[in-house]
């Protein structure tokens, strides 16, 4: 099972594991910004990077707008944020698989 199978599965329950948000590319520019799908609000300040923005899905692939291009296209297209993500931390992650064993 590769990783974006997984992620899909976590944006389902309504969290992203960090290095999944790590891997997710910037959706820069589309063709249909009405075709771009909300999946949720991301408000994380990680070890490397900080991510603030939204996770979207755009031609079945899923990507990360920061909050700077989400503001830039708000007098174009109304966006609908739903839920907030909640990020799953790698020291969580490895908790919750000594958990199951």
């Amino acid at each position: 099972m590769d990783w974006t199978t997984i992620l899909g599965r976590d944006l389902e329950e309504g969290k992203i594991r960090e290095l999944y948000l790590y891997k997710l590319p910037v959706l820069k520019t589309c063709d249909n910004w009405s075709a771009v799908k909300e999946v949720g609000r991301v408000d994380f300040k990680g070890k490397h990077a900080d991510y603030h923005g939204g996770i979207v899905k755009y031609a079945e692939k899923v990507y990360f707008i920061p909050d700077a291009r989400i503001e830039a296209l708000a007098p174009y297209r109304k966006w609908n944020w739903k839920t907030t993500l909640r990020v799953v931390t790698e020291e969580e992650h490895k908790k919750l698989q000594n958990k199951k064993k």
